[in-house]
């Protein structure tokens, strides 16, 4: 009996590392490939021709596609120094005033959400890039970042943002990069390939 108990135990173990490794493996495939969604953007066109100047403009919808992809170290710099920005009192969201206290969030981190969702779209496409003599210089392009985030302003509901939270940093591969601190940190105290191992499994 104690054998069949500790066979049907190990079978567990076992399923639930099976488990485990197919979620990290999943997680893998995501930060190497990236992910895609898209938005609706509704507008109004003239129509082309010489009636199109007379005739009112018609309404279009169009679906707009686009990728987030594991950012560069300068790209995670950016959307950390974006989150650390946000700031949230949970003792404020379980109080009666719990609407309230949404509307306030709502009024002063909408933007910003916007904005790290323009950020990790994109990623080194935020830069100018010229070359002189092997030398590379980037130049922040400021109205091509905030032109992206207006248009996620106005096209993302607080559904896809929750879903667009989650894949941005899942992507983002800050367990990689904690990882790398580690190996490199010069005041750990452990092994750190010891630590590495813990991690996936």
């Amino acid at each position: 009996m104690f054998r069949v108990f500790l066979h049907l135990q190990s079978m567990d173990e076992k399923e639930k590392l099976d488990n485990l490794t197919r979620e990290q493996n999943e997680l893998r495939q995501m930060i190497n490939s990236g992910v895609t969604f898209d938005v609706d953007i509704t507008y109004k066109k003239r129509k082309p021709g010489l009636l199109g100047f007379i005739r009112k403009r018609e309404k279009i919808t169009e679906k707009k596609v686009f990728r987030v992809a594991e950012p560069t170290l300068s790209t995670l710099d950016r959307l950390s120094a974006l989150w650390l920005e946000m700031t949230i009192d949970e003792t404020k969201l379980n109080d009666a005033d719990y609407l309230c206290a949404a509307k306030k969030l709502a009024a002063k981190e909408a933007t910003k959400l916007a904005k790290v969702v323009a950020v990790a779209v994109l990623g080194e496409e935020y830069y100018d890039v010229t070359e002189n003599g092997g030398y590379f210089t980037r130049k922040p392009n400021e109205k091509r970042l905030n032109r992206l985030a207006s248009l996620f302003e106005h096209t993302i509901t607080p559904s896809q943002l929750l879903t667009l939270a989650i894949l941005i940093t899942n992507v983002s591969n800050l367990g990689d990069f904690i990882n790398s601190i580690r190996l490199m940190s010069a005041t750990r105290t452990s092994d750190p390939m010891t630590s590495l191992i813990e991690q996936q499994g």
